[in-house]
């Protein structure tokens, strides 16, 4: 799946100045997936550890990984494919990713 670019700009855009203190995140992380493909990774058998909310994809998923530049203007971001954890909890009938933890 090719994101589109244009969408993609904005978004990132939006979401890495987005903190508590007005200044701009250190690190970003995008996944170019469905919001149901990753929603499915939140099944009994992805989960990490027995007593934990964390679920690990069982396939490489394609996420872009930036890192905020020295002039704390600028992003440069790698395209990469790994494995992705994710935090999910109970939300109405059932399980809903709610915070990216890593990629491994």
């Amino acid at each position: 799946m090719e994101p589109d670019t244009k969408m993609l700009s904005v978004y990132f855009s939006r979401s890495a100045q987005e903190n508590a203190n007005g200044n701009n995140k250190e690190r970003n992380t995008f996944i170019f997936s469905t919001f149901e493909e990753v929603k499915d990774i939140c099944t009994e058998k992805q989960r990490v550890y027995k007593n934990d909310n964390l679920y690990r994809s069982s396939e490489e998923m394609e996420i872009l990984y930036c890192k905020l530049q020295y002039d704390k203007k600028t992003y440069k971001g790698v395209k990469i494919k790994k494995h992705i954890e994710i935090a999910c909890v109970k939300i109405g009938s059932g399980l809903q990713p709610v915070h990216f933890e890593c990629c491994c």
